[in-house]
Parts: structure tokens; C-alpha cells; sequence
């Protein structure tokens, strides 16, 4: 059977809220304040699949997450951004950062008049760009290459004599601390190309939590709005795009630190993501797409009674011997490198904060140690093995992808 072109097309929108759609300043206290300023605009970054009759649109957002609950039902969500194309071929996803709205209903914010308003504005706005983005396709090649970035990220979750603590709480990092295992440093790059060779997008997965200017009163898309800002500067880049990975149990060294160090963090991870001495081009392109989702239980003693909340939604697209799966909630750096290994494809991209937030996904041990990734509260309610569900079913879809 032959098979179809891939085209491909990109937009971008902003995103940013007002200054009252606030931002979380204590997830176990559920407190959120204002914002007093924009530092860095929160953008929605659009790249669209277009394949024979299959047409997908991946989404990026400088957001937080989103959940059920926040949102007044994830379903007519997503139908708000539908258009052209249909609600469940839009991929959604955040980058995580901090100093976007509190959207995950940790607050009473989701149910004020101002965040119901910037809500349809987001839907709005994110519906255009993908037309945009659906008009702007050309046929494409592209090509993947790893490589690390040491210095910037860090197992947080350290164990002391008084049980586990975030790394946060004893800044600065001793060197001894810094490379404490599991921590994922790797940068994967995407890159694709039209057929004379210029840059149409740059899509970068790495796995980070964007926490450098936490709880400080400025809205900012944080180290991925500086990674792009620095991409942006070169037009044979095309748009860039950041993916968040597994960072569930990963932070940055510096923590609430100020606009500097997500700075250099942003600008280090664009040098890094262009490194392409051990680029490999995928010279097939055929594009597949398939979902699922499933229910998990929640803990009891969280606080949580939507049940939809704990509705796992998992995408995964297939680009030849490339392959994305895009994963809910907070998954930790071990649940991806389960997913990683047993992978049928070649390369395997794995993506975190996607769809509607589920909350941290620790893994049993992790939840064995306690800690605030752990719980019990709004900000983690899985029930123990949650972690090996959503292994499973990641691993059910790339395998489908790869035998169809």
C-alpha cells in the first residue's frame, strides 16, 4: 500500500489571561492570589498532522493543566475548540508552568466570573489557530536527534532521616544531591522541514517542572516561553514547541529563584535542542493516530469527588519509526522509562501534563515514602498502582500503532 504525504502546519496564539485570573500560591491550603504584572506572555502553539483523510492537531499551552473540574466537563472543552476538525483529534497539553493560571480547581478561582470569561476566550482562540494552522500545512520531511542538558533539572524528592522532602526546601543543592538517580536529562528534538529544506517547526520534549519563578506575583510561560523565545530568533527553526515529559519527580536546582534562572534554563535548552550532530532523518512518514482512556480509582481522604478527574485520557501518533504517546496528569521519570524500554519503536516520545489533569502519579514506592507528591489531597489522589495502569495502556497503544 502506498502511503500518503505528511503535511504539517503550525500557529500561535496568546493565551494570557488578566491579572485576577490568579495564580496558586498553596496547593494543600488551596489559596490563590492575582497576578501583579506580565513578565511573559502564555502562548497556545499549534502544529497540525494532515495525512490522506487524517487530520490532528497537536496543542501546546503555557498553562498549568487543566482538569475536569475546571473546565465544566472535559468533553464540551475540547468541543469548544473543535471546528474543522474533530474534538477527539485534538491533542491537548501544558507545559506546567507555575506562573499561569490556577486551573486545576485546587481554589475556589474556577468558579468566579473573570476565569469563566478567560475560559471561552482560551477556546476561542486556540479553535482559530488550528484553522490557521490547518490552512498553513505543507507537505514535510523531518528528522530526530537526542542530546542531554546537565545542570538544570534534579531528582526532588530527597530522602532524609525525617522521611522524603522536596529539594526546594534546602536550597542551595549541595553538588552530592544534584545527580541523585532516577533524573531524565535528555533533550529530544524534532525538526521538520518543507520539501526545500526550510525549517516549518522545532518540537522539543524534555522533562522539567517550570518552577524557577514559582509563587512570584508575574505571569510567565517560564524556561519553555524562553526556550522558544530564543528558537524564534533564527526563522529556519520555524516554530518551535515545547513538550514536558515526565517531570512528576523532577525540579530545577533553583526554585522560586526569579526570571533569571528560567532565563538561562530557557536559553540553555535552546542551545541544546540544535545540537544536531547525531540527527536521524525518518524517511518514512506515515502518520497514525490512536486514543483511549480509562478510569481510575481515587484514593480516599483527597478531597476529590469528581469521579471525572480520574478519567485517564492517553493519545499516541506514529510518524514511521517515530512515536509520541501523550500522557494525563504527573506521571515520575521511572513510569517513563518503563514506558521507553518496552516501546516497539525506534524512538519514543513521551509526554506528560496532556489532556485532562489526573493529578501526580507516584509510583508505589513513592507512595510507600510519603512526601507531597504522595498526598492525600486534591494534588494527588490516584490510588496505589495508578502508576502501572497508565504504563500498561501506553504501552497497549504504541503497540497497536506499530502492528497496524
Amino acid at each position: 500500500m502506498a502511503q500518503s504525504s505528511l503535511f504539517i502546519g503550525t500557529s500561535v496564539t496568546d493565551i494570557t489571561p488578566p491579572l485576577e485570573v490568579g495564580l496558586l500560591t498553596s496547593s494543600v491550603k488551596g489559596l490563590y492570589e492575582p497576578f501583579e504584572s506580565v513578565r511573559l506572555p502564555l502562548k497556545a502553539r499549534v502544529l497540525v498532522f494532515r495525512s490522506g483523510t487524517e487530520l490532528v492537531a497537536l496543542v501546546s499551552t503555557d498553562l498549568l493543566a487543566l482538569n475536569d473540574t475546571a473546565v465544566d466537563g472535559w468533553d464540551n472543552f475540547k468541543q469548544g475548540m473543535a471546528d474543522i476538525i474533530s474534538p477527539d483529534k485534538i491533542i491537548f497539553t501544558c507545559t506546567h508552568t507555575h506562573n499561569a493560571p490556577e486551573s486545576v480547581a485546587l481554589s475556589g478561582l474556577y468558579q468566579t466570573e473573570i476565569y469563566q470569561f478567560w475560559l471561552v476566550q482560551l477556546q476561542f482562540r486556540i479553535k482559530e489557530a488550528i484553522s490557521r494552522a490547518i490552512a498553513a500545512a505543507r507537505q514535510c520531511t523531518l528528522s530526530v536527534f537526542y542530546n542531554k542538558l546537565e545542570g538544570f533539572s534534579m531528582q526532588r524528592r530527597i530522602k532524609t532521616l525525617e522521611g522524603i522532602v522536596m529539594s526546594d526546601s534546602i536550597q542551595p543543592i549541595a553538588p552530592e544531591l544534584l545527580n541523585l538517580p532516577p533524573v531524565d536529562r535528555r533533550v529530544k528534538t524534532i525538526k521538520f522541514y518543507d520539501l526545500d529544506g526550510k525549517g516549518i517547526a522545532t518540537v522539543v520534549n524534555a522533562i522539567c517542572h517550570p518552577v524557577h519563578e514559582m509563587c512570584l506575583k508575574h505571569i510567565s510561560s517560564e524556561f519553555p516561553g524562553e526556550m522558544c523565545k530564543a528558537l524564534e530568533l533564527s526563522p529556519q527553526n520555524g516554530m518551535p514547541m515545547f513538550l514536558n515529559g515526565a517531570a512528576g519527580d523532577t525540579n530545577p536546582p533553583t526554585v522560586s529563584m526569579g526570571a533569571l534562572y528560567a532565563q538561562r534554563h530557557g536559553f540553555a535548552l535552546a542551545k541544546t535542542a540544535l545540537r544536531d550532530d547525531n540527527e536521524t532523518v525518518i524517511n518514512k512518514t506515515n502518520f497514525t493516530f490512536i486514543n483511549g482512556q480509562v478510569q481510575l480509582p481515587i484514593r480516599k481522604g483527597t478531597g476529590m469527588t469528581n469521579t471525572a478527574d480520574a478519567l485517564a485520557r492517553f493519545s499516541a501518533i506514529r510518524i514511521g519509526a517515530l512515536a509520541f504517546v501523550f500522557l494525563p496528569g504527573e506521571p515520575f521519570v521511572e513510569t517513563a522509562q518503563e514506558i521507553e524500554e518496552n516501546s516497539p519503536f525506534d524512538y519514543t516520545i513521551i509526554v506528560g501534563f496532556a489532556e485532562n489533569n489526573i493529578g501526580y502519579i507516584p509510583t508505589e514506592e513513592a507512595l510507600a515514602l510519603g512526601g507531597y507528591e504522595a498526598g492525600p489531597g486534591k494534588w494527588s489522589y490516584m490510588e496505589v498502582g495508578a502508576d502501572k495502569v497508565v504504563s500498561k495502556e501506553a504501552l497497549r497503544l504504541l503497540n497497536e500503532l506499530y502492528n497496524q
